[in-house]
């Protein structure tokens, strides 16, 4: 009898795969997008995560697969999961109040700390988007 592989691992693949070989602006951020999203997936297979973080998590995920979102890979390429990795480690940041560290870090899969990644995240990918990163949030209805 074969396993199923649940989709989102499928997703995640695809993701290593559409990035792997980007080489342009702002790659050492795109590139972080299936490390967010295996860590996003992991939060939601975790018992110890709050309902709140939960809507918060979603809102992340559902970023990822929406067809017109900000900056839609269909027109930037690979580029175009900028925005998609500012919402990851804007949730994360949020997360971060509520969830224990140790929860967060457990679901983490990079060889790199956690907390220090969001950090830089946030500064390069807040820089990049402008104007854009309200327009992030405004579509996931966080603002």
């Amino acid at each position: 009898m074969r396993t199923r592989v649940p989709e989102y691992r499928g997703f995640y693949e695809l993701l290593r795969e559409h990035v792997a070989g980007y080489r342009g602006e702002f790659d050492e951020v795109v590139a972080l997008a299936p490390d967010f999203f295996r860590l996003l997936t992991n939060l939601l297979e975790d018992g110890r995560v709050p309902a709140q973080a939960r809507r918060l998590i979603t809102a992340a995920l559902a970023y990822f697969v929406a067809p017109f979102d900000v900056e839609p890979e269909e027109i930037y390429g690979p580029r175009g999961y900028l925005d998609d990795v500012f919402l990851c480690a804007y949730v994360l940041q949020e997360l971060q109040s509520f969830v224990p560290s140790a929860v967060l870090e457990d679901a983490w899969e990079a060889e790199f700390e956690l907390a220090p990644t969001v950090r830089a995240v946030l500064e390069r990918a807040t820089a990049a988007l402008g104007s854009k990163r309200d327009d992030v949030l405004r579509y996931v209805g966080l603002i």
